[in-house]
């Protein structure tokens, strides 16, 4: 159960995300949103989202407690600190916008009980790059 969680919860919250956008936030193509454990090539800059952590509700038949983590990569090179700061507080205001998720991503087969926000970092990495992670713990049920 734990892996049909963290799949359908990352597929889905990827698709949400690319069709919700925020304005001036790069297209698709510019910036792409992938799933982590996939053979996706990946440039920078992309989204990565890497659900990890599934631990079972006891209470709550076919649910778990889903840790998330929204990967933002950029190139030193290529994106200015600004503008990766800039996507990273747009990623963060549209996850925080939980009624729409649940609202889009709810069905018969899958409901997303909470999308709670925990810490998140930015950091540069060893490929003269920079990785902003945001966390958060999601409440799902899925069938």
């Amino acid at each position: 159960m734990p892996n049909l969680i963290e799949d359908r919860l990352s597929s889905l919250l990827a698709e949400w995300i690319n069709a919700n956008r925020p304005e001036e936030f790069p297209d698709s193509t510019a910036l792409p949103i992938h799933v982590a454990r996939r053979d996706e090539i990946r440039t920078r800059p992309c989204v990565v989202l890497n659900p990890s952590e599934a631990k079972p509700i006891p209470a709550m038949p076919h649910s778990a407690r889903v840790k998330l983590d929204v990967h933002l990569f950029s190139q030193v090179d290529d994106t200015p600190a600004e503008t990766h700061a800039e996507w990273a507080g747009k990623l963060v205001a549209l996850l925080g916008g939980k009624a729409a998720i649940q609202g889009a991503l709810d069905s018969d087969t899958f409901v997303l009980h909470d999308l709670l926000e925990r810490e998140s970092v930015t950091t540069p990495d060893e490929s003269r790059g920079r990785e902003s992670v945001l966390s958060y713990e999601a409440i799902v049920s899925a069938v």
